[in-house]
C-alpha cells in the first residue's frame, strides 16, 4: 500500500506547479523516496502535468541525494592519539572505548587482548577460555575492530555457534563501534557506517557515490567504505554460523582487482549446551574449525584466528582446544577465577551451611554474610582471585561472590568458573565419561555373536517415533558384549538424534492409525531380531505408561514369540523404601531376582526392576578393566562407529540422595541428550539376570534359563 491514499493523489493531479513543489519540500526526507515513486506512477491529463510531474521528481531526487550525502568527511580531531593506538590494542580499547571498559580491567583481560594483538599482527590462534560475564566476547569485538580500521587485516569472519548467535555478534559488533564518539572524531572513513548502524534502513553517498556498505546478497556482510588512502577502504566484515554449508571459497574482489580472502577468524562461543555434551557435535564442531574454516586463507596462507570460549563439560570443545598435544597449532590459555583457594576452607563450609538454614533464602544469606563479615580475615587468607571486581554489588568481595557459587553449585564452580571440565566425585564411583568408552572394543564385527557367549538378550525400548532396540551377548559371570543396536525404522545414517530423524513409525504404514502403526513396528522389529539372532535368550520391552502400554500388551499376548518376551518397566525407589526384589507375592509373582521380580497381577506376566540399581551395575560392567571378569565391551573395531552409542551411554550421571536419613544413589539426564540405548543397555542386563547371568556372590535367580532358549541355542 502506497503512502498516498487514492483522494490525496487524485487532488495533486489539480495543484499548480508551485503548490507542488511546496508539497514536495515540505515533505520529510525519509518519505520523499516513495512519494516520488508514486507521483511517477499517476497518469496526468496533459503534456504540461507530465512535464510538471518530471522536473518535480528531479527536485525530489536531488534533494534525497543531498541527504544521504556524508561527505566531504571532516578531518582527523586527535591525530596523535590515533596513531598512539595504531599498535597497541590494549590502549585502543581504554581509549575509545572507556564506557565499555569502565571498570579497571582484570590481568587476564589485559593479557587477552596482548594476545590478540600478536595474533592481529604476526599470524597465530589464539584460544582463551573464560567464564561468562568474563569480558571475553567484548574484547574479542574491540580487538575486530582494531584490525578493521587500522588495515591491519582485509576480511575478518565472526564465527557463532548458529545463524542467530552470528548474526548477533555482527549486531554488537557494529553497535559497539557506534557507542563510541572517539572513534567518530578520530577514523572519519568510518562515519558512514556508524551511520549505518544507527540507521540500518537508510542509504549513504560519499562525494555523490552510493555508498555500498550492506550488500543484501553477502547475508550481512559490513563493506567498509571505498576510500582513496583510508587503511580501512573494502575491508569486510562477514558474519557466519559454523555451521554454514556455504563458507567454501569465501571472498571478494576489491576495485583495483585483486581477489581477498579471509585473514582474521573470531571464533565466539562456538558450540551450544547440547552440542558440548555430545562427542559426535563436538568432532562435527572441531573439524570444521580445523578444516574447513582454517582453510579459508587459502593454499599455503596461514589463517590468523582467535577463539574465546567457556567450557561447558568434560572433554567439549574449549577443552579439546586448550589440549597443546589435540592442537599443537593452538595457543590455548584457561583463566580461572579463584586463582589461589583460601587457607581456611573449614570456615567457607560453615559459610555454605549458613547458605541455606533460616526459613527462607533471604535469612540464609543475610546469616552467612554476617557471618563473613566478623570472619573475613581470616577467610579470606591465602586467597587470590583473577579480578576483584568479579563480584554482586551487595557483597563485601569478589571473593565472597565466587565462593557463594561453589557453596550453591560445586559443578557449575568447578566447570564454569574454575574452567575445569573435570568430573566432581561422586559417591557412587560409576560415573561415565565418552573417553574411558570409546577404547572398549570386542574386535568382533557389529552385529557378529562373540564365540564364547552363553547368553543373547535384547531390550526394545519404545516411542511414538521409532523404537530403539540392542542386542548383548553374555558369559556367566557377566562379561559380554553389546552385538548390534539400531532404530526401526532404520535411520540410514550413521549419527542421528531424536529432533532429525529421518524416518518414523508413521511412515512405514501409510493410511493406518497410531495404534496399528505401532503395533506393526513391534512386530517387524521382533521378527527382524528373531531372524538375525536366533538364539536369543529373551526380549524385554520398555511397558511405558499412557496409550503405548495396553498396545504393548495386546502385541505380547498375540505374538508366536511370546515365551520370549516380556513387557519391563522401570521404578526408581526411593531410599529406606522397600526393594523392588522385595515386592515379590508368592500368590501372584513367578519369579524375584536381584532387583528385579517378574509379576503376574497384570496379563501378560511382567518384569520390574529398580532402575538406579540396575544403572549403576551397568555402569560398572562399562567400567570394569577389559579382559576382567564382568566386563562389557562395544562392537566392532574402530572407535568413530560407536561415537553415537557412546553418547547415549553417558547421557546420565550418578547424583548422591537421601531420604529420611537412608543415603542412595539417583540417576539423573543430562539435559539435551538422547538416553534411549542407555536404556536399551540396562534392560539388557536385567534381561541376563533374569536368564541365569549372575556376578561372584549374587543369589543367581531361580527359573531355569532354559524356558527362554530355542532349540540349538549358544550354551
Amino acid at each position: 500500500m502506497g503512502i498516498l491514499k487514492p483522494d490525496e493523489l487524485s487532488r495533486l493531479k489539480s495543484l499548480s506547479e508551485s503548490e507542488l513543489s511546496d508539497f514536495l519540500h515540505n515533505l520529510p526526507d525519509d518519505l520523499l523516496p516513495q512519494v516520488a515513486a508514486e507521483i511517477d506512477c499517476l497518469q496526468f491529463q496533459d503534456n504540461y502535468a507530465s512535464d510538471r510531474s518530471r522536473r518535480n521528481a528531479e527536485i525530489i531526487n536531488a534533494k534525497t541525494a543531498a541527504a544521504q550525502e556524508v561527505g566531504p568527511l571532516p578531518g582527523v580531531v586527535n591525530p596523535d592519539r590515533r596513531e598512539a593506538c595504531r599498535l597497541d590494542l590494549v590502549r585502543f580499547a581504554l581509549t575509545y572505548f572507556a564506557t565499555t571498559f569502565y571498570i579497571q580491567l582484570a590481568p587476564y583481560q589485559t593479557a587477552m587482548l596482548d594476545r590478540f594483538q600478536a595474533v592481529i599482527l604476526g599470524g597465530g590462534r589464539e584460544a582463551h577460555a573464560v567464564r561468562r560475564g568474563g569480558l571475553k566476547s567484548t574484547c574479542a569485538r574491540v580487538a575486530a575492530i582494531w584490525a578493521a580500521v587500522y588495515g591491519h587485516r582485509r576480511f575478518v569472519v565472526l564465527v557463532g555457534a548458529t545463524d542467530d548467535k552470528s548474526n548477533e555478534h555482527r549486531e554488537n559488533f557494529f553497535h559497539l563501534m557506534a557507542s563510541s564518539d572517539l572513534l567518530s572524531q578520530d577514523f572519519p572513513e568510518v562515519t558512514p557506517l556508524i551511520l549505518k548502524a544507527k540507521q540500518p534502513k537508510r542509504q549513504f553517498r560519499l562525494n555523490g557515490q552510493l555508498l555500498t556498505l550492506h550488500p543484501k546478497d553477502d547475508r550481512g556482510r559490513i563493506v567498509f567504505p571505498d576510500i582513496p588512502g583510508s587503511a580501512s577502504s573494502q575491508v569486510h566484515v562477514a558474519p557466519f554460523s559454523l555451521m554454514a554449508t556455504d563458507v567454501s571459497g569465501l571472498s571478494y574482489i576489491q576495485n583495483d582487482g585483486r581477489v581477498i580472502r579471509p585473514d582474521l577468524l573470531i571464533f565466539d562461543d562456538v558450540q551450544t549446551p547440547q552440542s558440548s555434551t555430545s562427542p559426535s557435535q563436538t568432532d562435527e564442531r572441531e573439524d570444521l574449525i580445523t578444516k574447513t574454516f582454517i582453510g579459508l586463507a587459502g593454499l599455503g596462507v596461514e589463517m590468523a584466528a582467535v577463539m574465546v570460549c567457556t567450557v561447558r563439560a568434560h572433554q567439549d570443545l574449549t577443552e579439546r582446544f586448550m589440549d597443546r598435544k589435540r592442537h599443537p597449532d593452538w595457543h590455548g590459555k584457561v583463566w580461572k577465577s579463584v586463582l589461589r583457594m583460601p587457607e581456611r576452607m573449614d570456615l567457607w563450609d560453615r559459610y555454605a551451611a549458613l547458605l541455606g538454614s533460616g526459613d527462607t533464602p533471604k535469612d540464609g544469606k543475610a546469616a552467612a554474610q554476617d557471618f563473613y563479615a566478623i570472619n573475613r580475615a581470616d577467610m579470606d587468607a591465602g586467597a587470590r582471585v583473577a579480578w576483584e571486581y568479579d563480584k554482586l554489588p551487595e557483597e563485601l568481595s569478589a571473593l565472597q561472590s565466587l565462593m557463594t557459587i561453589r557453596a550453591v553449585d560445586p559443578e557449575f564452580f568447578q566447570r564454569e568458573i574454575q574452567q575445569e571440565g573435570g568430573i566432581v566425585a561422586d559417591k557412587s564411583g560409576v560415573r561415565l565419561e565418552s573417553q574411558l568408552l570409546l577404547p572398549r572394543l570386542s574386535h568382533v564385527h557389529r552385529g557378529q555373536v562373540p564365540q564364547q557367549a552363553s547368553y543373547l538378550t535384547a531390550f526394545i525400548d519404545s516411542s511414538d517415533q521409532v523404537l530403539w532396540y540392542m542386542v548383548c551377548a553374555w558369559e556367566r559371570d557377566f562379561s559380554g558384549a553389546i552385538v548390534d543396536y539400531g532404530t526401526w525404522p532404520d535411520q540410514g545414517r550413521q549419527v542421528f538424534y531424536k529432533s532429525d530423524l529421518a524416518r518414523r513409525i508413521s511412515q512405514e504404514k501409510p493410511g493406518a492409525s497410531w495404534e496399528e502403526a505401532f503395533v506393526h513396528a513391534h512386530n517387524h522389529l521382533e521378527a527382524e531380531l528373531l531372524q538375525r539372532f536366533p538364539n536369543l535368550d529373551l526380549i524385554l520391552k520398555d511397558w511405558s505408561d499412557g496409550e503405548q502400554k495396553p498396545r504393548i500388551q495386546s502385541q505380547v499376548l498375540a505374538s508366536a514369540n511370546r515365551p520370549r518376551i516380556r513387557p519391563s518397566k522401570a521404578f526408581a525407589p526411593k531410599p529406606g523404601r522397600k526393594p523392588v526384589h522385595a515386592w515379590g507375592d508368592p500368590q501372584r509373582d513367578r519369579q524375584t531376582g536381584n532387583y528385579w521380580v517378574e509379576r503376574r497381577s497384570d496379563h501378560p506376566v511382567h518384569t520390574q526392576y529398580d532402575a538406579n540399581i540396575w544403572k549403576s551395575h551397568a555402569a560398572r560392567r562399562l567400567l570394569t578393566t577389559p579382559g576382567a571378569p564382568s566386563a562389557v565391551m562395544l562392537p566392532g573395531k574402530d572407535e568413530r562407529g560407536n561415537r553415537l552409542l557412546v553418547e547415549h551411554l553417558t547421557s546420565e550421571q550418578p547424583k548422591a540422595v537421601s531420604y529420611d536419613g537412608a543415603h542412595g544413589v539417583s540417576w539423573q539426564a543430562i539435559p539435551g541428550r538422547d538416553n534411549d540405548w542407555w536404556d536399551c543397555f540396562v534392560g539388557c542386563c536385567v534381561a541376563a539376570s533374569m536368564c541365569g547371568v549372575g556376578m561372584a556372590g549374587e543369589k543367581a535367580a531361580k527359573r531355569e534359563r532354559r524356558i527362554f532358549a530355542l532349540p540349538g541355542a549358544v550354551r
